[in-house]
């Protein structure tokens, strides 16, 4: 195996169990209605949501995808793409989940990045498309 394989695999390894984490702490009674690893289809295209939570009581549908992106180590011209990329994503999860309740969708990060005007970028990026960011401050190699 070469260096590089085995740090990609260390990187889904990270992924994965910050995915874990996240989902752990989504435990709460009135998340009754919580599916993981939620089935979903728009256009002939299938993916599988992170969170799905139907909330009966308020009457919605909330949508989490989790991410573990460092995007500390992406290079600038790729911040925005990657953001965009994260939204298309979840906007084809939102559309397949529209009836005749509200969807409220967010995206979970492990970190916040520490380069300057980072989160700014990524948060306005995905607040103009009405995802609400959240950070987490961890280390996920200590998960």
């Amino acid at each position: 195996m070469k260096k590089s394989d085995r740090s990609l695999t260390h990187l889904l390894k990270l992924g994965h169990d910050f995915e874990d984490w996240e989902r752990s702490k989504w435990t709460d009674p009135s998340h009754a209605g919580k599916q993981a690893e939620a089935p979903t289809e728009w256009k002939g295209r299938r993916g599988r949501i992170d969170l799905r939570l139907i909330d009966h009581e308020e009457g919605h549908t909330i949508l989490v995808e989790i991410k573990a992106a460092d995007w500390d180590a992406m290079k600038p011209h790729r911040v925005r793409p990657n953001a965009l990329r994260h939204a298309r994503q979840l906007w084809r999860y939102i559309k397949a989940e529209l009836t005749d309740r509200p969807v409220l969708p967010a995206l979970v990060y492990p970190t916040e990045p520490s380069t300057p005007g980072r989160k700014e970028e990524i948060e306005s990026t995905l607040n103009e498309r009405l995802i609400q960011v959240v950070w987490r401050e961890l280390d996920i190699e200590t998960l």
